[in-house]
């Protein structure tokens, strides 16, 4: 299992010139699903940074087959220690049965600099895949476990090259 995730974001030329001078790392190029203008590279080697600002997760826990050609989704949750126990058990219960249909890997991680946010990072099937498991009640009674805490939602897809679209 590696042990950190990095991620970056900028222009296109700038990300893919950094994919190109690192063709030994696993790096994957993403466009937010919302604005695909956004870009983000993730770095999945598990290797220190190559990034000049990245935004950097210790994994906790992995379960699954990464699949990084597909959806993918970063969820943060900002919670204090109470909180992370109990979330962190429901965590390790879902990593340790069957992943949900269309899941294809989660791993359970830590912003680097602030043990309180936590962030799942799920690879799936296609976005349908995900908003089914989001929406259901089992999601809702099993993973929001307090009202009151922070929570967003990043979605995002494999970018297209540009070239490839003329």
């Amino acid at each position: 299992m590696i042990s950190q995730i990095a991620i970056t974001f900028g222009s296109e030329k700038i990300l893919r010139d950094i994919m190109a001078k690192n063709p030994d790392r696993s790096l994957y190029l993403y466009s937010n699903q919302d604005d695909s203008g956004k870009l983000m590279l993730l770095d999945a080697s598990g290797s220190k940074s190559i990034f000049n600002s990245p935004v950097t997760y210790d994994v906790l826990g992995h379960s699954g087959n990464d699949q990084w050609n597909g959806f993918i989704n970063l969820t943060t949750i900002a919670l204090d220690s109470d909180q992370q126990k109990i979330f962190d058990a429901k965590i390790n219960q879902l990593m340790a049965a069957s992943l949900p249909d269309g899941m294809n890997s989660i791993y359970s991680m830590n912003y680097h600099k602030d043990i309180n946010q936590r962030v799942l990072l799920t690879t799936w099937d296609n976005f349908d895949s995900y908003s089914v498991w989001q929406e259901s009640t089992d999601f809702a009674k099993k993973y929001r476990i307090s009202p009151s805490f922070y929570m967003s939602n990043s979605s995002f897809v494999p970018a297209k090259n540009k070239k490839d679209d003329k």
